[in-house]
């Protein structure tokens, strides 16, 4: 539940960080607060209509009874017949039709631009709608660069804001994206971004308008009907009458909005994660079971936003009651005076359009806070996670911040290394472990017992939470975590493919690398014999997720990918698991040709795959309990030489 002062800190969190376009801002809001004077000009023409043509009053107004800025146009007329009047009357019709749209006799009566897509009936389309949408309060040529100038501000803003979560998205830790569904990730970038605009657009352009339109109007009215207070004062209070009663159910569309919004990150999170794991779903017989699971979180999705939508109902109908009742007590009062004549008839249309002008003004700013509230639902998601804790130093800022010449060239050494996860898990303890340039380390043990988090260690994708990490001996800082990482490549346990060709999925590593170095690096993975017997090769297209391919196929390419970068450190978590003997035998042949100038860690199970390492360091419960070369461990009979032998026998 967002309580008030939140979504105060919110709102003004929104406002400061839309100030990076403030002149876009600047010029929406004053298109927007100039398009009064055309409001205020339509009701006046209606009145010059009823006053000079049908009743045919052409005796000189006083100046009390006309806004100043109509009086030249009230001196122009005097001059001419009744049929000339209504030919330029006509002409002025015309020229505000193409420059605003405008074709009534009063301020109700005008057009206005609006665009919009098409929504359903739910959070997810109606946010988008948001991020899509453009409106002007008048139309035509006018309205048409308002609104075109709306989405421009619209669009930038929202384009600022999703590429900030993603990034922040990709500088989490392995353990907190491990720990959040894709689902929520993709809700909250795409659809709760949106409601910036909404927070935006509400409160640095609408309530500026809103009190321009308000103070100049009631400016005008009061020099026309300035012996009617009653007027004036009740178009005025329909704001603050409409803000009282609105601050509950502004409450209420807090909640019931955020409920909204989470319902629709499982319904999402349940799409993901169906379509990523189609296969197992089919081929354990359970498709109707997940089909019933997403139809019951659709479902709940929708009941939620019913919820939302009745809350809005509330709103609407409260503010529309407020208005109606002020109409009737506001026309009472004028009865009286224009039935003793002291108004002209044409004065009829001057009052009907400036009150609906201050009516609307007001009740918007009445209402204001509640039209607030689903944007800072959205917007609250949003901020939590730019909000969020990192275990490692942004990398951005880290390459802005830091101009870190940190370049590996002897050995990394882990020294009395522990990792807790944040929820206080003990995972891995007092690691001591040592890899220099020239070595291939293995690292091995039970299920379970840490090593894939060891390997984690090593590029800083997850920092110790004691003990040291140090390279040539010397222990990084924060600015130097980048600079470490570019220069490990890092094959993990589940292969990642790209829907691209499979040169540029090799060159994933290295952009720029030729087609040879390319193939040289597919050779030592084992993989050019199958790319090559490809119809198109290199420049076949792998499809989503590799579907093309085998998990063996798929895992040489992510190896031949990590080779082409040739950087300095190498890990590769389980690269043979996939792989036949012989293609095994094969890569682990070429793995220790490519420890020249390199350190290549591999975590295996497989006797045939670490026993040719320099090195092996055994795991059990997240510690190392051995390590040495193959025949050393053999020789202290120890878990090292039983789990060999459970592989020989």
């Amino acid at each position: 539940m967002i309580s008030g002062r939140v979504a105060i800190q919110t709102v003004v969190r929104a406002l400061k960080y839309s100030l990076r376009y403030d002149f876009e801002l600047a010029v929406k809001g004053m298109t927007q607060a100039t398009s009064i004077f055309w409001i205020l000009l339509l009701p006046l023409t209606g009145k010059a209509i009823v006053d000079f043509i049908v009743v045919r009053d052409i005796s000189p107004p006083s100046d009390a009874n006309v806004p100043f800025f109509f009086l030249p146009i009230i001196d122009f007329m005097l001059t001419l017949s009744v049929y000339e009047t209504a030919f330029f009357l006509g002409v002025l019709f015309i020229t505000m039709l193409v420059l605003v749209g405008a074709y009534g006799t009063d301020g109700a009566q005008r057009s206005s631009a609006v665009a919009a897509l098409a929504e359903g009936e739910d959070i997810a389309t109606r946010s988008e709608n948001a991020a899509n949408s453009m409106h002007s309060l008048v139309s035509g040529l006018y309205g048409l660069f308002e609104s075109l100038w709306h989405i421009r501000v619209s669009h930038r803003l929202n384009h600022t804001l999703r590429s900030d979560i993603f990034h922040r998205f990709k500088s989490h830790s392995i353990t907190e994206l491990a720990n959040r569904a894709n689902g929520d990730v993709v809700y909250r970038a795409m659809y709760d971004t949106p409601g910036v605009s909404n927070i935006i657009f509400n409160l640095w352009v609408g309530p500026i308008t809103s009190f321009v339109n308000l103070v100049t109007t009631i400016l005008v009215m009061f020099v026309i009907f300035r012996n009617e207070p009653v007027v004036v004062w009740g178009a005025i209070a329909v704001g603050p009458l409409n803000f009282a009663l609105m601050l509950y159910i502004a409450k209420l569309s807090r909640k019931y909005g955020t409920l909204a919004r989470e319902a629709g990150s499982e319904a999402t999170a349940v799409i993901e994660e169906g379509l990523v794991n189609m296969m197992a779903v089919q081929g354990i017989g359970s498709t109707d079971v997940y089909v019933e699971k997403f139809r019951k979180a659709s479902w709940f999705s929708f009941s939620r936003f019913r919820q939302v939508v009745l809350v809005g109902i509330s709103g609407n109908f409260i503010g529309f009651v407020i208005g109606a009742n002020m109409v009737y007590i506001v026309f009472y009062y004028l009865a009286v005076p224009f039935i003793n004549q002291e108004y002209s008839p044409g004065d009829w249309f001057v009052i009907w359009g400036y009150y609906g002008a201050i009516s609307a003004s007001a009740g918007w700013l009445g209402r204001l806070w509640l039209t607030l509230q689903e944007g800072i639902a959205g917007m609250h998601r949003v901020f939590m996670i730019l909000d969020s804790e990192l275990e490692h130093v942004d990398p951005i800022s880290q390459l802005q911040e830091s101009d870190s010449t940190l370049t590996l060239t002897e050995s990394i050494r882990l020294e009395d290394v522990s990792y807790r996860y944040p929820e206080g898990r003990e995972v891995l303890r007092d690691i001591n472990l040592e890899a220099n340039i020239g070595e291939m380390i293995a690292i091995s043990g039970p299920t379970g017992a840490g090593k894939t988090t060891l390997a984690y260690l090593i590029p800083a994708l997850i920092l110790p939470t004691k003990g040291r990490l140090l390279v040539d001996g010397v222990e990084p800082g924060q600015g130097d975590l980048v600079r470490l990482r570019e220069q490990v490549s890092f094959v993990f346990q589940e292969t990642s493919v790209f829907n691209d060709t499979i040169s540029n999925n090799i060159r994933m590593g290295r952009r720029d690398a030729p087609l040879a170095d390319v193939q040289e690096a597919a050779r030592v993975a084992g993989a050019h014999e199958f790319i090559d017997a490809l119809p198109e090769g290199y420049d076949t297209n792998l499809g989503k997720a590799g579907a093309k391919l085998s998990v063996g196929q798929k895992q040489r390419i992510a190896i031949a990918r990590a080779l082409v970068s040739n950087k300095p450190v190498l890990i590769l978590d389980e690269p043979t698991a996939a792989l036949d003997p012989r293609t095994e035998n094969e890569l682990v042949r070429n793995l220790r040709l490519a420890r020249d100038g390199r350190i290549v860690i591999v975590i295996a199970h497989r006797l045939s795959t670490i026993r040719a390492a320099d090195r092996i360091y055994v795991m059990d419960d997240g510690a190392i309990v051995e390590s040495g070369d193959h025949q050393s461990l053999m020789d202290q009979d120890g878990i090292y030489a039983r789990f060999v032998s459970l592989q020989t026998a």
